[in-house]
């Protein structure tokens, strides 16, 4: 039987996604150095980079295996880390480093079963879940200190709501964002290789610093962790998609993006509620 839909795995984006790409260049400022990252909940890990691209985690003295990790900065002790971890099944994890105020945010993504994935939309309405299954929590904390009552944080934003901003990956990959509300937003594809497809899904915004975010995705039609650190001075992202290599949900992917951002439109609200441009 063949396939007519437009929809393709996470794979086969990322193969779209490899040629002439706007990726910044990863960084080895890291390489060297371990950090002790103090969690909310009381708990410390330490996180050391032995290499470029070679990390190990260690709790209370237990070691995990080694990790294969990319980092990427656009501002000045400011580190996006992402790896694959080699412990848990579908799962990601997604660093912001900020060395300058020493506190992180992490962002645990991890992908459905099978099962999970099959379920239909109407059933998870109906029991009360999301529509997606691709689940992103959170956790804040501080870097090699305690947190204190004056330890920042990073909080979650509205600052991009009602932003229109097109996305440029590549010569050929381009995509419109359209920033709804604090809990959705709508994506369309320009060009590439999803062109024409558009949904509204899920998102997450926090704000990292003036004109910098985190802006997390999670896609319900095909399983997907979007996660990117978006520069509105730079007019860029680095970031990355995480999902299923195909459609046997055995092999995942987990591949780096970057993009040149352009503001389209604004739309803001006046005192009556109605819409205005």
């Amino acid at each position: 039987m063949v396939n007519d839909s437009p929809w393709i795995a996470v794979g086969e984006l990322g193969a779209a996604f490899e040629k002439d790409v706007n990726l910044l260049p990863p960084s080895n400022d890291l390489a060297g150095r371990s950090f002790d990252l103090h969690y909310e909940d009381g708990s410390i890990e330490r996180f050391t980079f032995e290499t470029g691209d070679r990390l190990v985690r260690s709790d209370l003295g237990e070691e995990r295996p080694p990790e294969s990790y990319r980092a990427t900065t656009m501002q000045r002790g400011r580190y996006f880390v992402d790896f694959v971890s080699q412990t848990d099944r579908a799962m990601t994890i997604s660093l912001f480093l900020d060395l300058e105020q020493k506190i992180f945010t992490s962002v645990i993504g991890r992908l459905p079963s099978e099962s999970e994935a099959m379920m239909p939309l109407p059933e998870r309405t109906l029991r009360g879940k999301e529509l997606t299954g691709v689940t992103a929590d959170f956790v804040h904390g501080a870097i090699d200190e305690a947190i204190a009552d004056i330890t920042p944080r990073h909080n979650t934003t509205t600052d991009l709501v009602d932003h229109r901003i097109e996305y440029t990956y590549s010569p050929t990959e381009q995509y419109e964002h359209i920033y709804l509300n604090d809990s959705f937003y709508t994506w369309h594809c320009l060009s590439g290789a999803e062109r024409g497809l558009a949904d509204t899904d899920r998102c997450h915004y926090y704000k990292l610093g003036e004109k910098l975010y985190l802006f997390v995705w999670r896609e319900k039609i095909v399983p997907t962790l979007g996660v990117v650190v978006l520069s509105l001075e730079a007019m860029k992202t680095t970031g990355k998609l995480f999902g299923y290599e195909g459609d046997d949900f055995a092999r995942v992917t987990n591949f780096p993006i970057g993009a040149k951002a352009r503001i389209l439109n604004v739309t803001s609200h006046d005192q009556g509620g109605e819409r205005r441009e």
